[in-house]
């Protein structure tokens, strides 16, 4: 373990959704925040890959108070924290975490495909990211490049289509676009498909994509909010695997550990870019 302090935070929906739901919090008063940066002041007797002084980026833990980012110091385990590359500041290194790995779950957990530690684990293989501009967007995208996949198609307005392809994506479309357009791009049929908005529309775009005219096999679709009632009934034979992402470096740490050891030698190359 060590202690932080001198942070810089980033807010998140989540923290005031605790506040109205309760979700993930059960005592009150508690201090929130998940995003963080800051300047390492003291270490454990057993850490040997950090030192007093280091400036550091990190995931905090809704779970434990003395975790959470709203406050001048917390505690922090050291297989879950990146040193902060010289190319980014503390300030854009504070808004990478929450998205990122929201982002890394979407791609990589229960969707059987490899994290990519050394280098691709994908051939032949397309994605499609709904929502391609928003935060889970645009880490989805840069992530998909690295593991590469091909296409990588994405939805978002029209003025984010360069922004967006200098992340990864080959292909943007409106967000009005049919299902239809976009199977059109996938010379094998798309099997998965990270909806990073959630809502009806894009939920309902996601589906028909994997099940027009016919099921895909092995389909999947990530989302980030709760399963909207009519797809859970269009769904109700679990013809396509839908998984609600909870992106935690606590939880999945089969994940968030190898993510935590390349993220800051892929923001130095370049490979992943901050917001």
């Amino acid at each position: 373990m060590i202690m932080l302090s001198k942070k810089l935070f980033s807010v998140n929906p989540a923290d005031w959704k605790i506040l109205i739901s309760g979700l993930f919090v059960e005592n009150f008063p508690t201090v929130l925040g998940t995003d963080g940066a800051g300047v390492i002041e003291a270490v454990g007797s057993e850490v040997d890959n950090f030192e007093v002084g280091d400036k550091v980026f990190f995931q905090g833990f809704y779970q434990d108070a003395d975790e959470t980012t709203f406050q001048q110091y917390c505690i922090v385990e050291t297989d879950i924290i990146s040193k902060i590359p010289g190319n980014i500041t503390e300030n854009q290194a504070s808004t990478i975490p929450v998205g990122a790995l929201s982002a890394l779950v979407c791609l990589f957990q229960t969707t059987g495909v490899c994290f990519p530690s050394s280098g691709p684990t994908v051939t032949d293989k397309g994605i499609l990211i709904l929502g391609g501009s928003s935060s889970v967007g645009q880490f989805g995208l840069q992530l998909a490049r690295i593991a590469g996949f091909s296409p990588i198609v994405t939805t978002a307005s029209a003025q984010h289509t360069g922004f967006l392809k200098s992340l990864g994506a080959t292909h943007v479309f409106d967000r009005n676009v049919d299902a239809k357009t976009i199977q059109s791009v996938f010379s094998v049929p798309v099997s998965l498909v990270v909806d990073s908005i959630s809502v009806d529309s894009t939920q309902s775009l996601a589906f028909d994509v994997l099940t027009t005219p016919s099921p895909v096999p092995g389909a999947h679709i990530s989302i980030v909010l709760p399963l909207v009632e009519s797809i859970k009934e269009k769904n109700s034979d679990n013809k396509v695997t839908i998984h609600q992402v909870y992106g935690s470096s606590h939880t999945f740490r089969d994940l968030s550990v190898p993510f935590w050891k390349n993220v800051g030698q892929w923001i130095q190359d370049g490979k992943l870019v901050k917001l």
